[in-house]
Order: C-alpha cells, then structure tokens, then sequence
C-alpha cells in the first residue's frame, strides 16, 4: 500500500484536494446529504501535505527565504480571524474561516514542494474536469424540459449550479493545456474545452472563453507560432468536432436540449437590460433572470452598508458577516463580488493586505503571456468579480503558488 501511496504523483493528490468540492456535490447528488457529512476538502487536504512529507518532497527553507512572498496572506487570515470579534455571524462565521484555511492550505502546499510538474497537473485537471462535465451532460439538470435521464439515481439540486463552476474549470484548460508538446493534442483539448462550455450555457464563461481564445490567437500570431501547418491542423480537429457536434444534434434530444438552454440563456440576457429606475424598483425583478437581478440586488444593498459609516468602510462587518446583514440568517450568503465580499466583512483594511499580497508577487509577473498558472488564475479572479465566494478559491491559490514559483513558458512545437 505504502508503495503505490509513493508511486502515485503529487498533483494527483493536489487535484483530488483542490476539485473536492465536485466530489462531494455528487456524493450527496447520489445519497443526500442526510448521511453524515464527510469533510472530503479536510481529508483530501491532510492526504497532499501527509504525501508531500512521506515522499520526501517538501522543502520548507522556501518559507524562510521567501517570506515577501506570503506575508500579507498571512496578515489578511490573521485579520480575518480579528474580524470574528465583531462579526454578526455566529456559526457560518467559523465554517467560512475553515474554506478560507483550505485556500491558504492550497498555497502554502504546493509552497513547500520542492518542485511540482504543470504538464502532470494539467494532465490531471483535464481528466477530472472532463469526466465531471460527462457527469453533468447525463443527468442534464438544467434542461429546459426539465427531463433528466437518470433522475430516478440522482438529486440533480447538488450539482444546478455546475454549469457555472465547469465554465470556470475548463477555461482554466484551456490555458494551462499548452503546457503540452504535442500540438495536436494542445489543439484537441482547446476546441473541446470551448466546445463543453458552450453547451454549459453560462454566459459569463461563454464570453470569457471567447476573450482568452481571441488572447491566444492574437499571441500565436505576434510570435509566429501560427504556422500553414498549425493552421491545417486546426481546421481538421475543427471539422472533427463540428461532425461530431452535427451528428449529436441529429441524433440526442439530450443535446439539443444543451443548445436550446445556452441559445435560450443569452436571448434572455438580452432582454435584461432595463431603464435605470430599474435599479431602485425591486418589484420589477425579472423572474426570467432572477440570477442577474439577484446578483444586482446584492451589489446595491453591499455599497449601501458598506458606505454607511467610517466604521463599516474601514473595518467591514465581519468575517461571515454578509448574510446576517442582508437577511438576519446565518448562512453562506455572498455579493457575487470578490472585492465587495472582502470590503463588506473585512473593509479596507482587508481589501489593503488582499492588494498588497499580489503586489509582493509583482516579480512573478515577467514574462506574463508565457505563465500559464498566472494566466489560469487571472481568468478565476475576473470570474469571482461576478460569481463565488473567497473560501470557493482553492484553484486559484494553488496557481498563484505555481505561477509564483514556476515560470513555464507558452510552447508549441511546430
């Protein structure tokens, strides 16, 4: 046992500790959550750092000569921590202060590896994105005909909001994948990866992933990368993949459900747009798009808290503070906004020591078009700019660990 414990590879354990949160999103979607709750984002957590040591892979002198690097993300959980004293939030507070630990957890585990291979980490975070996605493609949740085909197995409430999350993971792929050699295999795994999130139907990683695609054409074109070869390549994986699409669409309704809802998603989008009174009238809400204005309703409620005294602007209301302001429940409620999250329960002082953590880390950013991890986890800091939580950022740590360290240049061979 202890031999294929040793065998097995570090970024294995790193992926089954950062996507644990899909994990147990199906294990209640299969048996409810009324069984006892197993705390899988610990237990995966204390696996990586137990491996890390009984492979002999750590090298902990990089806390000591690197401590610029990490300083202030300390000082940020030390306030964090501060901030429980005059939270509004009893219970929820102590659960969001864990998920913030399990980020910090992230970061510091890939910190004290001696060395962690980005190509292995990829190849680990496409199988597992991928098989999550066919997950989600059969039981099909969000069809619009409400139809799921193995509805009698499932609670399809546990994995809804998976379109979302999935739209996140594989725009991630897309950049971390040129960290292979082969081409055609680089070519593959982009077209599919945009192809799945077209079918998700979440708009922002639509657009998103229309933005890094327009990104890497631009770079590929700039170095001369995009060759006649690279180019034939291509349009052969792309005629493969619009077979492959053509002959789903004739043949599933499953899938022409998929098209539907993304198609029926942005025309909706692009009727949500309503005159500015809108803002200050909320029996005007949208029920068509109660996402859209739900996320709205938060932002204005947080700006007016936020700026409602010194008091609230410099030192927030509290770690797990939101919802208990907002509704007077206590529960995981959040404004769909990463810097208004900090700001409302943390206030400025931890927004301040948030800002200063990435400013630390300036020197990682050379050569910014050529590192991956940076790149992978820019795109998770735009996405929580609408959608997650702080203690929903365990990918994102880990890749600012990586980016920091890890300098991998964009290659594609000709």
């Amino acid at each position: 046992m202890s031999k294929l414990l040793k065998k097995t590879e570090i970024e294995l354990y790193l992926i089954l500790f950062l996507l644990s949160g899909m994990f147990k999103n199906l294990f209640f979607s299969i048996y409810g959550n009324n069984i006892i709750k197993i705390p899988l984002t610990i237990i995966f957590g204390i696996l990586l750092i137990f491996m890390i040591f009984f492979k002999d892979i750590y090298n902990l002198k990089r806390l000591k000569e690197d401590y610029k690097s990490f300083i202030f993300l300390l000082l940020f959980f030390v306030w964090s921590l501060f901030s429980i004293s005059y939270s509004s939030s009893e219970n929820y507070v102590w659960y969001k202060l864990l998920g913030l630990g399990t980020n910090f957890l992230a970061f510091f585990g890939v910190l004290i590896m001696k060395e962690i291979s980005l190509k292995r980490f990829t190849k680990y975070f496409s199988y597992f994105t991928y098989f999550f996605s066919l997950i989600f493609f059969l039981i099909n949740p969000n069809s619009i005909s409400k139809n799921f085909i193995f509805q009698e197995y499932f609670n399809e409430v546990y994995i809804q909001g998976w379109y979302l999350v999935l739209g996140q993971l594989l725009i991630v792929n897309m950049l971390l994948i040129f960290s292979f050699s082969e081409k055609k295999k680089i070519i593959y795994n982009l077209l599919i990866s945009f192809n799945i999130i077209c079918l998700l139907g979440g708009r922002f990683p639509i657009v998103l992933a229309l933005i890094v695609f327009f990104i890497i054409s631009i770079y590929l074109i700039q170095k001369k990368y995009l060759t006649k070869k690279l180019l034939i390549q291509f349009f052969k994986s792309l005629t493969i993949i619009i077979l492959i699409n053509s002959v789903l669409n004739l043949s599933s309704k499953t899938y022409q459900s998929l098209l539907l809802r993304s198609i029926y998603r942005f025309e909706v989008l692009s009727s949500s747009f309503y005159d500015v009174n809108f803002l200050n009238d909320q029996e005007s809400l949208n029920q068509e798009n109660n996402s859209f204005n739900k996320r709205l309703e938060y932002l204005l409620f947080s700006k007016n808290k936020i700026f409602k005294s010194k008091s609230s602007l410099i030192l927030g209301y509290g770690l797990g503070s939101f919802s208990n302001e907002y509704d007077q429940t206590d529960r995981r409620l959040y404004p769909h906004n990463i810097i208004v999250e900090i700001v409302f329960e943390l206030g400025l002082i931890g927004l301040l020591l948030a800002l200063a953590f990435l400013i630390s880390n300036s020197s990682s950013y050379k050569g910014f078009f050529t590192n991956l991890a940076l790149l992978a986890a820019l795109t998770l800091l735009i996405n929580s700019m609408k959608s997650s939580s702080i203690v929903d950022l365990r990918l994102l740590f880990a890749l600012l660990a990586i980016s920091i360290f890890h300098f991998n240049k964009l290659t594609l061979q000709n």
